[in-house]
C-alpha cells in the first residue's frame, strides 16, 4: 500500500479514495484488536531503531504518515494499525523481497499453529481434518518479475 501511495503529499488522498470506496486499509484493523496491535507497536519500534541506526527511508517516513491520517481519518471507527503493518517495512528494511512477506510471515506462525494442533490433541477436542498437500513437490522459485 505504502508503495502505491508514492509520496507524503499523496497519502490523505489515496487514503480518503479508499474509505470512499469502501476499501480496506492494508495493515489495518483487527478482529481481535481494538486497540493498537501490540505486535505493532513492538514492530514499529523495531523499524524505528532500524532507521535510527541505517538512516532515515522515505518509506518510514510514508507509513508514519500514513498512520497519522489513518488514525484521523478512522478515529470513530477505532481501526488501527496490525501487526502487517510494520512487519512489512522491517523486512524492506532488511532487504527481504515484498514477494516473500507472506511465506515469511506463516513461517513465523507455523510453530503457534503447530502448538494449537497439539493442544487439541491432548484435550481430545474436535480439530480440522488433515490436509494432505496434493501439488508438485520441490519446486524452483522464479521471481515475479521473471514470469510470463
Amino acid at each position: 500500500m505504502l508503495r502505491e501511495i508514492g509520496t507524503i503529499q499523496g497519502v490523505r488522498s489515496y487514503l480518503e479514495a479508499k474509505l470512499k470506496a469502501k476499501q480496506p486499509l492494508m495493515g489495518f484493523g483487527h478482529r481481535v484488536y481494538k486497540v493498537k496491535d501490540p505486535r505493532a507497536v513492538i514492530l514499529q519500534q523495531l523499524a524505528q531503531k532500524l532507521f535510527t541506526h541505517c538512516g532515515k527511508s522515505p518509506l518510514y517516513a510514508l507509513a508514519e504518515e500514513t498512520e497519522r491520517v489513518a488514525l484521523e481519518l478512522l478515529s470513530q471507527k477505532r481501526v488501527y494499525p496490525n501487526v502487517d503493518f510494520y512487519s512489512g517495512i522491517v523486512y524492506d528494511a532488511m532487504g527481504i523481497p515484498t514477494d516473500t512477506f507472506t511465506s515469511i510471515f506463516a513461517m513465523a506462525r507455523a510453530a503457534g499453529w503447530l502448538a494449537h494442533w497439539l493442544e487439541q490433541m491432548k484435550e481430545n477436542k474436535l480439530y480440522r481434518p488433515d490436509q494432505i498437500y496434493e501439488g508438485e513437490h520441490n519446486r524452483s522459485y522464479l521471481p515475479l518479475d521473471q514470469r510470463q
